[in-house]
């Protein structure tokens, strides 16, 4: 039987590919550019447009649940020690919800922008006007696969059990 966590762990990789994937093409398609501005005085049209638009939004968006698991996003620790034990673990719950609230009005208006966008056919405004919605969904894609991992590591937290992310990070145990 498929576990909701072999589903969310899959999920997770496929992002991830793809973030790698948009890495690869961004630096393939720049060198590109470049030689060929160097070389033959020609520039591929709307290049840093589509990067822009398309490539950098799924490069950051896909792997944020990723990074997170692995603990790998900014934490400003300089008063961790100073802050008791018995407060450290329901401050860290506490900031686990607000940036779940905050991941989570991204991922819900991320939505909403992607949906509203797919209606109305918007396109970007360079000379190739290549519609806009597909990567727009890579938003809420993203943030709600992050809010996933903040439940998990919340709830987790609450049940003093080992949580999923973020790793290596002191006060979690």
């Amino acid at each position: 039987m498929i576990k909701p966590r072999d589903v969310l762990a899959l999920t997770e990789k496929v992002c991830l590919a793809g973030s790698a994937v948009s890495l690869l093409a961004i630096m393939i398609l720049t060198t590109l550019d470049v030689l060929m501005r160097k070389l033959i005085d020609y520039s591929l049209p709307s290049l840093y447009e589509f990067t822009e638009d398309y490539l950098m939004v799924a490069l950051v968006f896909l792997s944020l649940s990723h990074v997170y698991v692995k603990g790998g996003h900014v934490r400003v620790t300089i008063f961790e020690e100073l802050i008791p034990g018995p407060v450290r673990r329901p401050l860290n719950i506490l900031m686990e919800l607000l940036a779940l609230a905050l991941f989570g009005l991204i991922a819900v208006k991320g939505w909403d922008n992607a949906v509203r966008s797919l209606l109305y056919w918007e396109v970007s405004s360079s000379l190739l006007a290549y519609p806009l919605s597909p990567a727009l969904f890579f938003v809420p894609l993203g943030s709600g696969l992050l809010c996933i991992r903040i439940i998990q590591s919340a709830v987790s937290s609450l049940a003093k059990r080992p949580a999923p992310g973020p790793a290596g990070v002191k006060g979690r145990q």
